[in-house]
């Protein structure tokens, strides 16, 4: 057996003993199932698209042998899949006409990350509605459970509050967190390979994040739809209007950051902005990724440093 693909299969087996306390309800388990894919990007941003694909298969297969098909799935969907889709999307390349290798650029990794995010939310509310039970009201329900379980002395009252004001917004959180999760691992993996000289590939220039236009046009559409729809589609078009966020938020921080970079204190600048953005919560989220969105439509970085260089989609080595 190459000593590449042994390597990926410990990789996907090391992942899955990191995600496993957490899977079984382990205490303490959280916060090595949020790094549980790190093994996996690193093998894949380290030796190709094909160590990285039995990394995932071997994962999986062993979460399958191991803990049956519910726990395969659970880990495929949070760690396996985002895993897959970034690393089959970061190793790709091409010559350039001068001669030189081109890589895929930060703004569709994270466009095609946040889009498979909104088209699984998508997938899960007309599958729900397909079958009569509205989206909104599963997720207030597994929501309701969820409180129950964690503090089954809080009044009832105190319960349906919380539910009230957590429950319209859960799907977008939750995707939301799934990409960012999933974008951190990547980044520290990437991070780790280039300081041991082991990378692939060179470290894209977040700072020049372009984003493809269709993810703009459903963003755009989902909103619409928000905004006119009723019911179920209004909960659903709203979540995934936030889901789709995602990326101008990422390309918001982008423009904060190189407009940090021309201040003075420009780095007492960005902590400032990220405690204001942990304390307001959804509104600064938003209002950041309006940057985003004013960026992708009108340019505004061009009046920090010029315009964003690098030809979209891909990265210059």
């Amino acid at each position: 057996m190459p000593k590449t693909i042994l390597i990926a299969i410990c990789a996907g087996l090391l992942s899955l003993v990191a995600a496993m306390p957490a899977l079984n309800g382990a205490p303490g388990g959280l916060m090595l199932f949020y790094v549980a894919s790190l093994p996996i990007y690193l093998t894949g941003f380290a030796f190709g698209v094909t160590a990285g694909t039995v990394a995932t298969l071997s994962g999986f297969v062993a979460a399958a042998t191991l803990g049956g098909v519910l726990v395969a799935g659970v880990f495929a969907l949070v760690h396996l899949l985002p895993a897959f889709t970034v690393i089959r999307q970061a190793m790709l390349q091409r010559t350039a006409p001068d001669g030189h290798t081109e890589w895929m650029s930060p703004g569709p990794i994270v466009a095609s990350l946040s889009g498979l995010s909104a088209g699984l939310l998508l997938l899960a509310g007309l599958v729900f509605m397909a079958n009569g039970t509205g989206f909104s009201i599963v997720v207030d329900d597994r929501l309701t459970d969820v409180l129950t379980a964690m503090a089954p002395q809080m009044p009832e009252a105190a319960r349906k509050e919380m539910v009230d004001a957590y429950a319209p917004l859960l799907p977008a959180s939750l995707g939301s967190s799934w990409v960012i999760m999933a974008l951190v691992s990547a980044t520290i993996a990437q991070s780790i390979l280039a300081r041991a000289g082991r990378n692939m590939r060179p470290t894209p220039r977040y700072a020049n994040m372009v984003l493809p236009d269709w993810i703009s046009w459903a963003l755009v559409g989902a909103a619409v739809v928000s905004l006119i729809a009723g019911g179920e589609v209004k909960f659903l078009a709203r979540n995934l209007t936030l889901a789709l966020a995602v990326p101008f938020f990422l390309l918001g921080l982008a423009v904060l950051h190189q407009w940090a970079r021309r201040v003075r204190r420009g780095t007492l600048a960005l902590v400032a902005i990220y405690l204001i953005l942990f304390i307001v919560g959804w509104a600064g989220l938003l209002v950041t990724a309006g940057i985003g969105v004013v960026e992708q439509w009108a340019g505004i970085r061009h009046r920090f440093i010029g315009p964003a260089s690098g030809t979209p989609p891909h990265d210059d080595e």
